[in-house]
């Protein structure tokens, strides 16, 4: 496998004097309209949540990666993800190439509904060093698909696609996962299994959660993973991670809402961000609990996505002096 992924205790390591992962935003556009994602939505939903089909350009990219090696950074992960599908970009290969051959990266990953992968596109990832592919499934026929995603698909050459890759990859680690609440019939989750365990490193079954707050999922159907079921007061996610949208704005984490803009990229370097005074304050109102933020007090995030480790429960008013001795310059 390509790599590792390893927690630590979030709150030894702060202030962190850079993020561990930045999450690169390629695409606001997507193929697919997934029951339980924010494309599922209609327009006049998206334009009250201010949302804009975008694709990032190649130069606000190369200035990010310039930024990050110009603070000497040292990310643990640059993900290729956000609210739209990243193998709709053009340049998604140059991406991935441009951050490996910078050397600014433990791993590079790309979050994707795995539809577009063409064994040329899987030959240009493999070949510019992509280390982890993770792959959303949304169904184990084409009938599923259609009903949860709205489109049409053929199962089979997606399933050929993504052997292709598995079978001529090199280090890629490679992900494949579905959602709960694409297993509707029985039988599904082994067919998923006998499907996708071949051609996967790990295959994984995840759960959904609300993540989007205009879409009603109903009752759970399981527990995340990779949370608990309590809200936490603190979300950690804005201590150690950069989001940068295709616009060029910076913001603290992946939430379908906007908490906060940090700056924008176009004209400010990351570094500057980063120590930035409106980051920080941010953080200092996290410290005074998530419902401080009214974004973030609505977020499924802290309730089913921290993981092990993320936890600042306890540690508030001693991050709460160094955030504020950093913002006075001590």
């Amino acid at each position: 496998m390509a790599c590792s992924i390893q927690r630590v205790a979030l709150h030894e390591h702060l202030p962190l004097k850079q993020p561990f992962s930045l999450h690169i935003y390629p695409s606001f556009y997507c193929n697919f309209k997934c029951g339980y994602c924010l494309h599922s939505l209609d327009a006049a939903a998206l334009e009250k949540k201010g949302f804009q089909r975008q694709y990032m350009d190649f130069d606000l990219y190369r200035k990010a990666v310039y930024d990050v090696a110009a603070e000497g950074w040292r990310l643990k992960a640059m993900i290729f993800a956000g609210h739209g599908e990243p193998l709709l970009h053009k340049r998604i290969v140059d991406m991935v190439a441009y951050a490996k051959n910078a050397g600014i990266t433990d791993r590079t990953e790309i979050v994707t509904n795995g539809s577009l992968l063409t064994h040329e596109l899987s030959d240009g990832l493999i070949d510019a060093g992509l280390d982890r592919l993770r792959v959303s499934i949304q169904g184990v026929t084409a009938g599923a698909y259609r009903d949860m995603s709205g489109s049409t698909i053929d199962f089979e050459q997606l399933v050929d696609r993504l052997r292709y890759f598995y079978e001529h990859k090199v280090d890629t680690d490679v992900y494949i996962k579905i959602i709960d609440v694409a297993l509707k019939e029985p039988g599904d989750q082994a067919r998923f299994e006998e499907i996708f365990r071949p051609i996967a490193d790990t295959a994984a079954i995840e759960y959904a959660i609300p993540f989007v707050p205009e879409i009603d999922l109903g009752k759970l159907s399981g527990n995340s993973k990779q949370g608990c079921d309590v809200h936490a007061a603190v979300c950690s996610m804005p201590f150690y991670m950069l989001v940068l949208y295709p616009n060029g704005d910076v913001l603290p984490c992946c939430s379908t809402e906007v908490p906060a803009v940090f700056g924008n990229a176009a004209r400010q370097s990351l570094g500057e961000i980063w120590a930035g005074r409106s980051r920080t304050e941010f953080l200092l109102r996290q410290l005074d609990g998530a419902g401080t933020v009214p974004v973030c007090d609505r977020c499924s995030v802290p309730a089913f996505g921290l993981q092990e480790g993320d936890s600042l429960e306890g540690y508030q008013a001693r991050l709460r002096r160094a955030y504020k001795a950093k913002m006075a310059g001590k």
